[in-house]
């Protein structure tokens, strides 16, 4: 075993170690703003990859150290790169939730209207190729059945398209409504659209400001968040005690305890 295959092997080891370490953060949406340790093991695995090319690994090293490259790579360049400068949605709390209409998964068009009677959490992600997307969704399914308790209405809105979310369903059931506006209609009427980081169709494109919106049942905004790191987002416990305060006393974020924490 050459130098260059030694080298290039633990770098494939480390990117993929620290792959598989990070991944069930990503999936419990537990990631960390600041994931310092992670992005540290990335640039050795980069380092030893590198090294190795000069060290003539052969096929198999060459081979490792490219497929080490790659995550390490685009762990580096999206945790760096996670960041989202502020911008003001178009909706404020207290304001009437702008209506929209657009299809579901199985293409059938959905008018936030029709849940008027009933409080909705709006929620815009990124997308179903995103893990930290996927986690939120995931975790925010496993208390949907606290949100119907409450008669909240769970609806989520990507730039995917309609396909793309009917693949996802198959393999995920939901209780939440996801719709497909692929052409940043809905994000662009609330201004939750910001050209970001993507391994998908590019790297860089408008995707959406992960963005939390509660409405209450005549179609009002009383609670809105956005995240500053498309790599955080809100616990759903914690969106489910916001709702039970806001819903039954009226309130706003504004004078809501539970609602600053």
């Amino acid at each position: 075993m050459t130098p260059g295959l030694i080298l290039n092997a633990l770098a494939f080891a480390a990117a993929g170690g620290n792959i598989a370490l990070h991944y069930p953060k990503i999936a419990g949406n537990r990631a960390s703003l600041k994931p310092r340790r992670e992005q540290a093991v990335m640039v050795l695995a980069l380092l030893l990859a590198v090294a190795g090319f000069f060290l003539h690994p052969g096929i198999v090293g060459i081979t490792l150290g490219v497929v080490a490259i790659i995550p390490a790579g685009l762990f580096l360049l999206g945790s760096s790169t996670s960041g989202l400068a502020f911008q003001r949605p178009s909706v404020a709390v207290g304001d009437i939730a702008p209506d929209f209409t657009a299809q579901d998964s199985a293409g059938r068009p959905v008018r936030l209207s029709s849940f008027r009677g009933s409080p909705v959490l709006l929620k815009f992600y990124r997308g179903v190729w995103c893990p930290y997307c996927v986690g939120e969704l995931r975790q925010l399914d496993r208390h949907a059945r606290d949100f119907a308790a409450l008669g909240i209405k769970l609806v989520a809105v990507s730039s995917d398209r309609t396909d793309e979310l009917y693949a996802f369903e198959r393999k995920n059931a939901s209780a939440i409504t996801l719709l497909a506006d692929p052409d940043l209609a809905v994000h662009q009427r609330y201004n939750v659209q910001q050209r970001n980081f993507t391994p998908k169709r590019g790297l860089f494109r408008d995707l959406a400001i992960p963005t939390s919106i509660l409405i209450d049942k005549e179609g009002r905004v009383v609670w809105l968040e956005q995240t500053t790191d498309f790599r955080v987002r809100p616990q759903a416990d914690a969106l489910l005690a916001k709702a039970k305060v806001l819903l039954a006393d009226g309130e706003t974020s504004a004078d809501c305890d539970v609602c600053a924490a």
